[in-house]
């Protein structure tokens, strides 16, 4: 106190009252960053993980790791794979792969449920006619196209025919994203495709 008594003048002076501002910035700064740490401190042990219960399992999964699994599952036009499963050389196909989708195949059917072509594609374009028949000789691509949404229940798959009757009844068109007329312009197809991806 007496050191205040003696050195009024210079306290009250515009330097003083400076030097005192920024000592007293600097003080209640520390306190500020000192809370705000221990708040931070505080809610990571609560709420940055999130568990799960399964089978009396605990799963606990950090917050900023669940929001990265959600951006890496994006598609985009460069790295989506598409594959048509066609007995027939088709037009689409190429208009695709023109259009900028270039990770786009075509092979003529599947013998092998796990074959790399399939485990690959994100977007499975079925024929209803002249595919399957080795796995599903009655169902054709109907068959195949269930199978393949049953087995890889991530993937998108749309059957597409030439024809305009068919089973309508089938199950398999209750299991599948959707479907096509083989008919369609090119631009429907992509639509499909950007719906799927988006």
């Amino acid at each position: 106190m007496d050191w205040i008594i003696n050195n009024k003048e210079w306290i009250f002076s515009g330097i003083g009252i400076t030097v005192l501002g920024i000592i007293y910035k600097l003080i209640s700064s520390k306190k500020d960053n000192s809370d705000l740490i221990s708040n931070k401190i505080s809610n990571n042990g609560n709420n940055t993980s999130s568990s799960s219960n399964t089978n009396n399992i605990n799963i606990n999964i950090p917050h900023e790791q669940k929001k990265e699994s959600l951006v890496k599952g994006k598609y985009s036009k460069e790295n989506v794979q598409i594959l048509f499963i066609d007995d027939q050389e088709f037009k689409t196909v190429e208009n695709l792969i023109t259009a900028g989708w270039h990770n786009t195949k075509t092979i003529k059917d599947v013998t092998n449920m796990d074959c790399i072509d399939v485990k690959n594609a994100n977007i499975i374009f079925v024929d209803i006619n002249g595919v399957g028949g080795v796995l599903f000789p009655k169902d054709q691509g109907l068959g195949l196209a269930e199978a393949l949404k049953r087995k890889y229940p991530e993937k998108h798959i749309v059957l597409y025919s030439a024809q305009e009757k068919g089973d309508r009844f089938h199950r398999a068109l209750k299991v599948v994203d959707s479907t096509l007329s083989k008919n369609a312009e090119p631009y429907e197809f992509i639509n499909i495709i950007e719906n799927f991806i988006s």
